[in-house]
Order: C-alpha cells, then sequence, then structure tokens
C-alpha cells in the first residue's frame, strides 16, 4: 500500500497556521474583542469537544515510538501519522479557540483560568511543532516533543478539571485527607458548613468560576454575596436566598445545585438552615450549642467524637434463648451493643416489682454491667442480691425504700464505677462506708438530704469519686426558670383530653391561660395535676418561684377530631423531600409548626394536593380544617383553592366547600396557621380534599411559577 501526498494535506497544514494565529490573538486580546452570538455558542461546547484532541494526541505521539519491520509498513504508518498528527493539532486548535471564548463570558474570574488559558496555548503550540517536526531527520526531537505535549495536556486538564470540580479535583482520591475532627473540637462553619459548600457548590462558585458574582471559598466572600444580593440573612433562613434556590423547583433555572449536579441531602439543607438560623457566625465551637440544639445532634452525626478507650469485657456473651426468656412487660434485658456481651436491665412499674425478678436475673450475672432500678421498691435487705452481679459497672437506686443500713455490701463489687443513691435517706457514715469500693469513680446524692458541709467530707474520704449533688445555688444568685414542659404526646384529640404539665425544678408553680391572655405570675391561674380540655385550644404557660426569674412564656394548641377517618389516600404523590409518612401525615396528630424541614409537612408544587377520605361508616360533618403554613421567603404561601368533596360513594361525590384564601404579602410573617372549612351539615362516609397550589406574584423572586403548598394535620368536626 502506497501513500502519496495530496492536496488537502497542504490546506491543512495552512490552515493550522492560521488557526494558530486566530487562537494568538483571541489569547492577548482578551476581552478587548467583542465575540458575536454564533461564536459564543460554539464556546460553550469547548467541554463537549476537549476529549477528541486529547486521545488524538496521545496516540499520535505513541505511534512516533513505534517503528515497523516491514518497510511498507512502516512507511503506511508514518503516513497514517501525520494525517493523526494533523487531525490532534487542528481540533487542539479548535478546543483553545472554544475555551478562549467561553472564557470571556460572566464569572470565569483571575486564578486558575489564566494558568488554563497559558496551559491551552502551550498544547496548541506544542501539537503543532509536533505535526510539523514530524519527519525530523533526528527522532529524537519529535519524540521528546510528544513527551512535552502529553505532560502539557495533563497539566492544563488539572488546571481545567480545579476550574469545573473545584480545586485538587485530579488529585483528590491519591491526596492524603485531613484528620477527622473530633466533636470536642470542631466549628461549626470550619468542620460542618463549609464541608457541604466545598463539595456541592464552590465547584461553581470559586476564585476562578464565580458563577452570578458569587464565591464562597473564604467567609467575606459569603458574607458579600453575588449579583442576586446577599446570600443568607444571619438569624432568617426563611428570607435568606440561598435558602430559597435550594427549595426552588429541580427544573427552575434558578434551583441550586443545577440539575445534574449532585444535590444536598435533606440533612445538609438542614445543616445549612440551623446554622443561619444562629446567626451563620464563622467561629462558632460545636461545644458551645446547647446539647438539644438541632445542629449540635447533626454535628454529633457528621463528626468523630473524641477517642475515648473502649471499655474490654472478659466474658462470653449470654444464651440469646435464655435473655429473650427472661424478658417481660415489667423487666428489659438488652445487650449495650448489637452482638455485644454486656447487658444492661431495666425495671418498669413499682407495683409488680419484687427482688425475686432480680435473683432471676442470676444466670446473667456473668454479662449484665448495668442495672437500674430506680423507683423500685428496693430494700436494705436485697442489697446481698445485688452483691452477686459481679460484673455490675452502673447501679440505680435512686428514689428506692433503701436506707443506706446495709450500703457496705456492695463494695463486694469489683467493677462498679456508678452509683446512684438520689431521694434516699443515706447518711455521711453510711457513704463513707464505700471508701474500699475499688472501682468506684461516680456516686449521685442529690435530693438525699446531705447538708454542704456533709458533700465535702464524704468528698475528702471519697478523693477518688465524683460527688454529684445536683444543682447548688452557692452564691445565691438569682436564675431564670428554663419553659414548662408539655406531656401531652399529640397535639390533637378526640372527645376530650387532660392537658398535662411538669417543670423539673421543685417547687415551681406553672401560670397558665387559655383564653388568649399572656400568663402572669400574679394573677393567672396556677396548674395544678391536670387540665380538661374539651375544644380547640391554645395554651400559654409560664414558670414562677420566688428567687428566680420568671421563664420565658410557651405557647401550643390543642385541637379536636371528633372523628378520625379509616384510612386517607394521596392521588399525588408529595414532592422534594416534604414527604414526612405520605397520607398518615394528616393524622398522626403531630403539627408542623413553623419549620418546614423537620420531616412534619407534606409539600406540592407542580401537582395539587388531593387526599381521598374514607370513614369506617357514615358521620355528620359541618366543618374539615386543614394545617398549612405561610412562608413566603421559601415559596410556601397559601393555597389558591381549596375544594372539599363529600357524600357516600367515592364516584358521586358533591362540591361541600370552595374556599379561596387570601394572597400573600411581602411582608407576611413565617406562621403555621388552620384554614376552617365549614359547610351543612352532610352525612359522608368519603371525602375528597383538593389544595391547589399558588401563582407567585410579581413582587417575588420566582413570579410567575408554581409555589409550594403544605400540609400536615386533618380535623373533622
Amino acid at each position: 500500500m502506497k501513500w502519496n501526498r495530496v492536496g488537502w494535506q497542504d490546506a491543512g497544514n495552512q490552515l493550522l497556521f492560521a488557526v494558530n494565529i486566530f487562537a494568538l490573538v483571541l489569547f492577548v486580546a482578551g476581552s478587548r474583542i467583542v465575540a458575536p452570538a454564533w461564536l459564543q455558542v460554539l464556546g460553550r461546547m469547548h467541554p463537549l469537544v476537549l476529549h477528541f484532541p486529547i486521545v488524538l494526541l496521545i496516540l499520535g505521539g505513541l505511534l512516533l515510538f513505534v517503528q515497523l519491520r516491514e518497510p511498507e509498513a512502516n512507511r503506511w504508518k508514518t503516513q497514517f501519522t501525520s494525517v493523526l498528527l494533523l487531525v490532534a493539532a487542528l481540533s487542539t486548535a479548535i478546543t483553545v479557540i472554544m475555551g478562549l471564548v467561553l472564557a470571556r463570558e460572566e464569572g470565569y474570574a483571575d486564578g486558575n483560568i489564566q494558568w488554563h488559558k497559558w496551559g491551552g496555548m502551550a498544547v496548541l503550540w506544542a501539537a503543532s511543532a509536533l505535526y510539523w517536526l514530524r519527519a525530523f531527520p533526528k527522532p529524537w526531537l519529535p519524540k521528546t516533543g510528544s513527551i512535552i505535549a502529553v505532560t502539557l495536556l495533563l497539566v492544563t486538564g488539572h488546571w481545567g478539571a480545579g476550574i469545573t470540580h473545584g480545586n485538587n479535583f485530579v488529585l483528590a482520591p491519591v491526596t492524603p485527607h485531613p484528620t477527622a475532627v473530633p466533636l470536642e473540637k470542631a466549628l461549626v462553619y470550619e468542620h460542618l458548613v463549609k464541608p457541604v459548600l466545598e463539595e456541592k457548590c464552590m465547584s461553581c462558585h470559586n476564585a476562578s468560576k464565580a458563577k452570578g458574582g458569587l464565591s464562597m471559598e473564604l467567609p467575606q466572600q459569603l458574607l458579600a454575596g453575588g449579583k442576586g444580593g446577599k446570600l443568607f440573612i444571619p438569624g432568617n433562613p426563611a428570607m435568606s436566598l440561598v435558602m430559597e434556590r435550594l427549595h426552588l423547583p429541580a427544573e427552575d433555572k434558578k434551583h441550586m445545585p443545577p440539575t445534574g449536579k449532585p444535590q444536598l441531602t435533606e440533612e445538609e439543607v438542614s445543616l445549612l438552615y440551623y446554622w443561619i438560623k444562629g446567626g451563620a457566625d464563622f467561629k462558632t465551637p460545636v461545644v458551645n450549642l446547647p446539647a438539644g440544639d438541632s445542629l449540635r445532634l447533626i454535628a454529633a452525626s457528621r463528626l468523630q467524637p473524641a477517642v475515648s478507650k473502649e471499655p474490654r469485657y472478659d466474658f462470653s456473651p449470654a444464651d440469646d434463648k435464655l435473655v429473650r426468656q427472661l424478658n417481660n412487660n415489667y423487666r428489659v434485658v438488652y445487650p449495650v451493643a448489637l452482638h455485644a456481651a454486656p447487658l444492661v436491665a431495666n425495671w418498669y412499674n413499682k407495683d409488680k416489682f419484687n427482688i425475686t425478678s432480680v435473683s432471676e436475673l442470676l444466670p446473667l450475672k456473668g454479662q449484665l454491667i448495668e442495672m437500674h432500678l430506680q423507683k423500685m421498691p428496693v430494700q436494705d435487705a436485697d442489697m446481698e442480691i445485688l452483691a452477686q452481679f459481679k460484673q455490675l459497672r452502673v447501679l440505680n437506686l435512686s428514689f428506692t425504700n433503701i436506707t443506706g443500713q446495709t450500703l457496705a455490701t456492695l463494695t463486694k463489687l469489683p467493677h462498679l464505677q456508678s452509683l446512684s443513691l438520689s431521694g434516699t435517706p443515706v447518711t455521711l457514715q453510711q457513704l463513707t462506708s464505700l471508701k474500699s469500693a475499688p472501682a468506684l469513680q461516680e456516686l449521685y446524692v442529690w435530693n438525699t438530704g446531705l447538708s454542704p458541709a456533709d458533700v465535702q467530707q464524704v468528698q475528702k474520704t471519697l478523693r477518688q469519686v465524683t460527688i454529684v449533688q445536683g444543682f447548688t445555688n452557692e452564691k445565691g444568685e438569682q436564675l431564670k426558670l428554663n419553659q414548662p414542659t408539655i406531656l401531652n404526646t399529640t397535639a390533637v384529640f378526640r372527645n376530650s383530653t387532660q392537658l398535662k404539665l411538669q417543670h423539673p425544678v421543685k417547687g415551681v408553680a406553672i401560670r397558665y391561660t387559655i383564653d388568649g391572655s399572656a400568663p402572669d405570675s400574679l394573677q393567672s391561674p396556677v396548674f395544678k395535676d391536670s387540665l380538661l380540655i374539651t375544644g380547640n385550644t391554645t395554651v400559654r404557660a409560664i414558670a414562677c418561684k420566688q428567687g428566680w426569674y420568671t421563664s420565658d412564656p410557651i405557647q401550643f394548641q390543642l385541637l379536636k377530631t371528633t372523628y378520625t377517618p379509616d384510612s386517607i389516600t394521596l392521588v399525588n404523590q408529595p414532592e422534594g423531600s416534604y414527604i414526612a409518612s405520605g397520607g398518615s401525615t394528616l393524622t398522626d396528630g403531630q403539627k408542623g409548626g413553623t419549620d418546614h424541614n423537620n420531616g412534619k409537612w407534606l409539600g406540592y408544587t407542580k401537582n395539587i394536593l388531593e387526599a381521598v377520605v374514607r370513614f369506617p361508616q357514615p358521620v355528620p360533618l359541618q366543618s374539615v380544617t386543614i394545617g398549612t403554613l405561610c412562608n413566603v421567603g421559601a415559596y410556601i404561601f397559601l393555597p389558591h383553592q381549596i375544594e372539599i368533596w363529600g357524600g357516600s360513594d367515592p364516584r358521586h361525590l358533591k362540591l361541600l366547600k370552595k374556599l379561596n384564601p387570601p394572597t400573600g404579602k411581602k411582608d407576611d410573617p413565617v406562621a403555621a396557621m388552620d384554614i376552617n372549612c365549614a359547610f351543612p351539615l352532610t352525612q359522608v362516609s368519603y371525602m375528597k380534599i383538593t389544595m391547589t397550589p399558588a401563582i407567585l406574584p410579581s413582587w417575588h423572586p420566582g413570579k410567575g411559577k408554581h409555589a409550594w403548598v403544605f400540609a400536615d394535620e386533618l380535623l373533622f368536626n
């Protein structure tokens, strides 16, 4: 086979020279030349075509190192390599020109982009030189050129990947990862928020590629925001741009991250929400957050806890069948972890307790490390039985019937580390008998009647033990009470319910109102054991005690529903992350509150919320109340229209009520509200309830799009 030089190769040679000059002009001129729209379209195809010259350059460079024995085959290889290198150089030039045009668009800043542009030009020149020098008499020159071209190709690709996917994208899998930070040393922004932004956002919002004028690499850049305005408003996630963009429908062009990019998980969205809600501080340590704070709980699940020495046990697991047999309604035995040998025992219902229920566990005495007998009628004589459980580490005898006379018996337990005697009448002399307990580390004695001097004496005697005596206000400072706690597990009831409130501090008076007024510490009624509630009631309560500041008020609603349906079917499934527990969400007795990310709301935006309700038998109804949410900043509006249908046959329902709630206003506060739909008394076995999402008004950033509509509970009266 014989190859002859043809005219198109000469034309390709001249074209290669021309595109080199054109690329050089674009490179030097930068943004001083206005590119036509059609050329911008070609520029945006740069990521699509760049792989083609990469393959050709690498293949052509490899062929320069191949020498065939047959002269004719070698001539064919030489001609093929020439064509391959010409096409590689021309396609490299086209790719570089596309990239230079793309780099002129908004969102590409200085930094890696400049290095990428220089690298692209260097690859073009190396590829062109490789083609022009392919037949150089000394073969070492084209071979060296191929190595240089491929090296430049790899370096330039690395810079390009950094622009598209963030810094160090190529080498990230082989780059040592930073050591996980213990929870106790972590900062909320640095170790929780920033990693989410780096993984999901900074590929488009970095120093080299600041889409929308927004870079997220530094705190000051986050605070500055971009062309769309401030990224977030500290303390107000509902009005923060970042939360609005995250909750837009996926097909919306303003939804972030864009479709096709990795999306934030529900936990990551919650993390940003609670960080902004807490003030969006960049230096707050995780340990400064309250123990029950939502952000603290997320941190605990994402960060490495402090390294601690796990206890080792030198005993084998108990027989699973035996453990199951020893469980009953009043006593539970379970392992400390799945498949672990150590066991824990808890007791319930003091009226059913006797010491036999403890001695029955003696077959497990080699595995039981914790016993929780608090509030059980344990007697002093029972200490001998407890002392037989030689593996015990934790023993809770708080508020039992022991007097402390036989307390020294517990010193026979060689591993006992924590002993709770709170709420018992133990004395100083009895506690000092624990001095010989070999492993004791914690002793709980609050509410024992011991004086401060007694406690100090115990501490001197038991130097190795931490004495826990509860809160003592030795300086006499006036402190603020925490809020009362409601014990009712659901906000919705049938017929009637008993309101139950409590406060952990002894001697606190809980004052309340149910007439809509604010409670005060003098005139409002004092809450006793319980309060009968027979209708929809808003309860407000405060905690009061002499020498303390009154607590902040707590407010909650108790809502009555006369009938509970047999089933609720959702015709259209909830959208996004707002799926809660499906149809059962509407009758589970749980109100969603004002936090739309707490997993208690059903959300719809593209489709109508349509719920089909079935009652086990015909019921007389005259109203349906729908719990919904308004949060204009998060694109959540009241429904445009509500329809209530009812009847005895699901195929022949009649319209009972049609309602158009008021249109949302720009300054509407975030509020959970109940919409009551009243209609003439009707016997129904089936109902259909529909809620149509509103269209976002002209003043809203998402104007013309569908708003979200949320629902949490249906009441039937």
